[in-house]
């Protein structure tokens, strides 16, 4: 953030003579460039992170695979169940939800009748 007679500047205050002063734009412009690419740094930095854990996420399941202990086939198999199970899960759901706003609706005209 800018002051007038200093300047902020990795996160210190920095005075500024009054030649410096003429410059300030100079040095918000410095600043707020360092700043951004510290938030990008920091963006990427969790970025890379992610990466990494999904990396060693696929490098395990490669080797499940290459030593014949994960099947293409079962695992191919499996996703098709968990598939089928969720479109169940997703239709119990919406009769569930149904339920309860023909409960709500039996509720309101309940409270309106007293």
């Amino acid at each position: 953030m800018w002051f007038a007679g200093s300047c902020r500047l990795f996160g210190r205050n920095w005075a500024l003579s009054k030649e410096s002063k003429k410059n300030g734009a100079t040095f918000r412009d410095l600043n707020d460039a360092v700043e951004q690419a510290l938030r990008e740094l920091k963006r990427l930095r969790e970025k890379a992170s992610k990466v990494e854990v999904k990396n060693s996420e696929l490098e395990e399941l490669l080797k499940g695979i290459a030593s014949g202990t994960e099947s293409p086939a079962e695992m191919a198999h499996d996703v098709k169940t968990l598939s089928k199970e969720n479109q169940d899960l997703r239709a119990r759901l919406d009769q569930g939800r149904e339920s309860v706003e023909r409960l709500l609706t039996r509720i309101r005209f309940l409270e309106e009748q007293r």
